[in-house]
């Protein structure tokens, strides 16, 4: 799976949290980071339309503005999705997947039902579900992060592998398939590292661990195929 991360932020440079998000993706594979230049009057529409149809889950990501993206965001949005390329004559992106990364200052509890900003984000967000549907695309749910600058280490550490999935994991919406990443991940270090002797104790707990689910979910299974007849 290729994943396109396009960054729609007017002050990067400054923003330690697409910093973070960026260095946290250094040995990734298969994943393409895409800032859209705010100094540029016009985008280039047949190069843009390329590199999306390069990738399988296309990634909006952006800071928080007044309740939407970042004016870059749409202005790209306006000149590259035409009517053809989305859901007329070509339907590009038909099949593909939209995930929206969104960051914001302001806490959490705000935004629930009843909370200071009296909606959430996935409800702010919707405009995006109703983009991904027109273009016959899978929307994800929306990752969001709020208040980076407070964040603990620990935290932090939390938010890149969370972040890492949500980006690299075709399957991160299941406990299986994030399961899965992390033993993926695991032996790639330990081809970097053969002598690590504490990360093949950890990929063999978390194999053992899986084993033992899969055969607790089989006699679930056989048991609920019993109580069924």
């Amino acid at each position: 799976m290729k994943t396109l991360i396009i960054v729609a932020h007017p002050k990067l440079i400054e923003s330690g949290t697409q910093k973070f998000l960026k260095t946290s993706l250094t040995k990734m594979e298969d994943v393409t980071w895409h800032v859209l230049d705010v100094t540029q009057p016009h985008f280039d529409v047949a190069a843009e339309q390329a590199l999306l149809q390069k990738h399988d889950r296309i990634i909006f990501q952006f800071p928080l503005y007044w309740y939407s993206a970042p004016a870059v965001l749409k202005q790209w949005e306006d000149e590259v999705l035409n009517r053809n390329f989305v859901y007329g004559t070509q339907r590009a992106l038909a099949k593909k997947e939209l995930g929206i990364v969104v960051s914001t200052g302001d806490p959490q509890r705000g935004f629930v039902a009843g909370g200071d900003e009296q909606f959430t984000l996935s409800e702010l967000l919707r405009p995006y579900q109703a983009l991904a549907n027109k273009a016959g695309m899978t929307y994800l749910p929306p990752f969001s992060i709020f208040q980076f600058a407070y964040l603990t280490e620990t935290a932090k550490q939390r938010l890149v592998i969370d972040y890492q999935q949500y980006i690299t994991n075709a399957e991160f919406q299941n406990f299986h398939g994030r399961e899965l990443w992390f033993e993926d991940q695991l032996k790639q270090k330990l081809a970097d590292s053969p002598d690590s002797q504490k990360l093949t104790q950890i990929l063999t707990a978390i194999q053992d661990n899986r084993e033992d689910l899969e055969e607790l979910g089989w006699t679930l299974s056989m048991i609920k195929d019993d109580e069924d007849e």
